[in-house]
């Protein structure tokens, strides 16, 4: 069982920001550590989806060794030890699999039947079951849940006047600062990822590190790369919180987590974005994502 520890964590974060007593380093380590329980939730969730895949294939070849075992049998006239120890091992791996599978939290095992759903037993303190309905009874199904707003990028519209104040800049990288926005402007994505990660690594300090980062996140945005880019623009409202971008930032990164039909994580950052830029457009647009939510 996982450590409860980044629950807690995260549950302190609520209750210090609601008190308005935590300190910027203690908002910092919280944040990583709420980061932290979302990789480990995702990482189980990528063993369960293994655990399940490796039962399916070995059913499948016990399956396929059980039907070898009876033409051997028929043609042999009698038994065959070897198919049958072979079985016996698949039978007992298939069975630590899924037993393994049942531990995990929230997931039921292979063909394990949904409380409530017919055939499964009963739930203790649940109601009996009703009778099914006549077919001309029957309500209609439920109507689908509003569309969530898809607010359009920024950062498409913010290109060219980056691209002129890069070209009077003095600050350090700013020529590679150009390339990026420009293989950017070209859709060029992996190159703009290039220059923008070249500069951060070596002007860690400059001022353009702040919009690489942004314009990075982005990028990795547009290819597709929706856990390098949730990543890209955590770091970066931790970083800068009041920074130009951080509305911007937050907006964005919750479409990511949408992108992952993470609706749990896109709802908690639409309500930071939110809670932390009200007035601006993107709170606004936050607002209206969290409505076309729902109750999700």
């Amino acid at each position: 069982m996982r450590s409860p520890r980044p629950v807690i964590l995260a549950a302190a974060l609520l209750t210090a920001t609601a008190a308005g007593c935590a300190s910027q380093n203690d908002v910092q380590m919280l944040n990583k550590n709420e980061f932290t329980l979302r990789g480990m939730i995702a990482s189980d969730h990528q063993e369960i989806a293994a655990l399940q895949q490796q039962v399916r294939r070995l059913n499948d070849q016990l399956a396929e060794m059980n039907h070898q075992d009876e033409a051997a049998n028929d043609n042999a006239g009698g038994s065959a030890p070897s198919l049958n120890d072979r079985i016996a091992r698949l039978e007992s791996e298939v069975s630590s699999l899924q037993a393994g599978m049942a531990a995990a939290p929230g997931v039921p095992p292979p063909g394990a039947a949904t409380p409530g759903a017919p055939g499964a037993p009963a739930v203790p303190g649940a109601p009996a079951a009703a009778p099914p309905e006549e077919a001309s009874t029957i309500s209609p199904p439920p109507s689908a849940p509003a569309a969530i707003p898809e607010p359009a990028p920024t950062w498409p519209n913010e290109l060219d006047s980056e691209i002129d104040a890069a070209k009077d800049s003095s600050e350090p990288g700013a020529a590679i600062y150009s390339k990026g926005l420009a293989a950017m402007k070209d859709g060029k994505y992996p190159l703009a990822i290039a220059h923008f990660t070249t500069l951060q690594h070596r002007y860690p300090k400059s001022a353009l590190s702040e919009p690489a980062e942004y314009f990075a996140a982005n990028a990795l945005y547009e290819t597709g790369k929706y856990d390098q880019a949730i990543l890209q623009f955590n770091d970066l409202v931790m970083r800068y919180p009041k920074g130009r971008f951080s509305a911007a930032a937050l907006l964005r990164e919750a479409q990511a987590f949408l992108k992952l039909n993470d609706r749990i994580d896109a709802r908690l950052t639409l309500q930071k974005l939110a809670s932390d830029h009200g007035g601006t457009p993107q709170a606004n647009e936050a607002l209206a994502m969290i409505k076309g939510l729902g109750n999700d």
